[in-house]
């Protein structure tokens, strides 16, 4: 069974800084027409670290859309085409001052299927060093290790929501089994 829609038309409605909204026509299996609202974003990168002690390092911020306190693991859009690699690398040492030189790929995930084509391309740290932080004028982050085992519970217990942390830490546990 076919299941591809063909567009046929696009309008640009709005072209924000960190998004672009396009309302796109389209042709359904079927034949019959409609309407796709399309979030178009760069795309991210996020960045799991576990210490030798089983701790991860996750930062905490102020999510407006949410108007809440989020726990979460660094993370930050792609710039300009760059490499997610490179993303990643970058987001780590800007939100946390922790550097390193070895990612290993994890995964990637769609986050939200329905109206934006972002991916967030999953990395596992290795062998970090602190260095310092840089971060954007208006960002406010506080890094904290918490225990893995701890972490799961959190995830359990709905303490930790976002998208992105939850899948790394499955990615890991998942990977990682004996």
């Amino acid at each position: 069974m076919n299941m591809e829609e063909k567009k046929i038309s696009t309008k640009r409605v709005y072209d924000g800084k960190v998004v672009h909204l396009d309302v796109d026509d389209v042709i359904c299996p079927n034949g019959e027409k409609s309407v796709r609202e399309v979030v178009r974003h760069s795309g991210g990168a996020a960045i799991l670290y576990i210490n030798e002690k089983d701790e991860v390092l996750l930062i905490k911020q102020f999510r407006y859309p949410y108007n809440e306190v989020i726990y979460e693991i660094p993370a930050g859009k792609i710039e300009n085409k760059e490499n997610p690699y490179n993303t990643a690398l970058r987001e780590l040492e800007e939100e946390t001052g922790f550097k390193t030189n070895e990612l290993t790929h994890l995964g990637n995930i769609y986050p939200t299927v329905g109206y934006t084509y972002e991916i967030i391309y999953i990395y596992l740290a290795k062998d970090v060093i602190k260095t310092h932080t840089n971060f954007d004028r208006d960002e406010f982050i506080v890094y904290e290790y918490i225990p893995l085992s701890k972490v799961k519970e959190m995830i359990i217990n709905n303490e930790i929501k976002d998208a992105k942390t939850v899948c790394a830490i499955s990615y890991y546990l998942l990977k990682n089994k004996n």
